[in-house]
């Protein structure tokens, strides 16, 4: 650009690199005025800025300390880093998010949720969703209803399958993140945690989960959980991801008060 300087921004800089300079530039500007107004962005990185996308997700949440950072998306990835970026830190607090989900019905557009996709949501949630949605539908083993609550077992054992899936995710991330570029070594010892009960446990529960989800011969007619078996499962999976987290809070008070520098 500063040897062709006539020539057309389009035909130097690629798609995501043009977002880039266009983000940058913007607020650029926006530091010289002296209002604290919201902003807005519609997806203000896509496939292309992958290269990019972290320092994006940084230098947003950043903002979103001196004001209202709207942000409209439908790239998973840059809304997983947007929420880790948000996590707290050692030098500040935890910086709040407030998601909306906004879908598409049969017949309009514009149903609004108000909390993060599925496939995003923090396994804490999970289990308070699935709880909440168990004593929603409960009523229809107590009537004796066996289509609906078929219908709502499989339902259960697809979500309790994925939720268990991200808390071993969510346990190993102290050093491999999905869609993350690099190893955090320096999280090392929160996996020396671990043990063989640990694994037992989940896979066991993982193994019930799959039961309802693979194709059956009709003559085998499998008995339905109740909703007593439904709500055990979903401690089992409480109780593993909390326990696992207390261990890695345990590990990190101790690494603090060993110096891993010299090593």
């Amino acid at each position: 650009m500063i040897s062709k300087p006539d020539e057309p921004v389009g035909k130097i800089l690629s798609e995501g690199e043009h977002r880039c300079v266009a983000l940058a530039a913007f607020l650029a500007e926006l530091s010289t005025l002296e209002t604290s107004s919201g902003i807005v962005f519609d997806d203000p990185v896509s496939s292309l800025d992958h290269i990019h996308r972290d320092r994006v997700a940084e230098r947003l949440a950043t903002e979103s300390l001196k004001r209202q950072v709207v942000i409209f998306t439908h790239d998973i990835a840059f809304l997983v880093l947007l929420e880790e970026t948000c996590r707290e830190t050692r030098d500040r607090a935890a910086i709040p998010i407030a998601y909306r989900v906004v879908s598409r019905g049969a017949d309009a557009a514009g149903f609004c949720n108000t909390e993060p996709p599925a496939n995003v949501l923090p396994v804490d949630k999970v289990v308070k969703q699935m709880r909440k949605h168990l004593a929603n539908v409960k009523i229809h083993h107590e009537r004796g209803d066996q289509a609906n609550w078929r219908r709502e077992v499989g339902s259960f054992e697809k979500e309790l399958r994925e939720a268990w899936e991200r808390a071993v995710e969510d346990a190993v991330s102290p050093v491999i993140k999905r869609m993350a570029k690099k190893v955090q070594t320096d999280g090392l010892i929160r996996l020396t945690v671990f043990q063989e009960q640990d694994c037992l446990v989940m896979r066991e529960a993982y193994g019930r989960c799959s039961q309802l989800l693979h194709s059956q011969p009709g003559e085998l007619n499998p008995r339905l959980q109740t909703p007593t078996e439904v709500e055990t499962e979903i401690t089992v999976l409480e109780t593993w991801v909390q326990n696992i987290k207390d261990r890695q809070s345990n590990a990190d008070a101790i690494k603090s008060t060993v110096n891993f520098s010299k090593y």
